[in-house]
């Protein structure tokens, strides 16, 4: 299968993107040409603006507000920065959605715990994802994502015929797309009242 870094990709943008009901404005921190291929694979989405995550703080700041329907965050360490979560939720509209990197929910516990609760004091929403991640040749490993919304349940509100019927996906579908959110009982332990479903 050779590499599998499309899978991060398809499952940061797709997710979001098949969860809010009408996108078209969205914004990409970090991340490669690869990950906007995959945002342009949706017609809806006319306007994409990408900021390099060396700068990303600075370059946010100067966005408008209310001013996105998706946000990409496609940059890892970023996510329990309360500053930058400050900024991204200014630029976000109302009814946006956000995907993250984040770290491992079984491994990394403490950082997981910071990263949903400095996202968890700006959203009413704060589900983690899982996609399968190349091992570095050992096989597959389990990483994680966070999806983040005011207004969207990504299992709730997924958009059926947007997740199966856009062309171009390798890896994700609508099935994907929901069973992705299902956590093992000792995660929902460690997590709870963080998990906000």
């Amino acid at each position: 299968m050779g590499n599998l870094h499309y899978i991060k990709d398809e499952m940061l943008a797709h997710v979001p993107i098949c969860t809010h009901a009408n996108p078209k404005s969205l914004l990409i921190v970090g991340g490669c040409d690869k990950l906007q291929a995959e945002v342009q694979k949706h017609k809806t989405i006319t306007n994409i603006v990408r900021v390099d995550e060396s700068k990303a703080s600075d370059e946010i700041a100067t966005l408008d507000e209310n001013q996105f329907d998706i946000i990409i965050v496609a940059v890892d360490d970023m996510a329990s920065d309360r500053v930058f979560w400050g900024l991204l939720n200014r630029t976000l509209k109302a009814d946006g959605a956000i995907s993250t990197t984040s770290s491992r929910l079984l491994t990394q516990i403490d950082e997981s715990r910071a990263e949903l609760e400095t996202i968890g004091e700006l959203f009413k929403i704060v589900m983690p994802y899982r996609y399968e991640a190349s091992a570095h040749g050992t096989g597959l490993s389990c990483r994680n994502l966070i999806l983040a919304s005011h207004t969207y349940h990504p299992t709730a509100d997924i958009n059926l015929q947007r997740a199966d019927l856009t062309d171009g996906f390798n890896y994700y579908n609508s099935d994907i797309a929901i069973g992705t959110f299902h956590l093992p009982t000792v995660v929902r332990r460690e997590f709870a009242g963080l998990i906000k479903l």
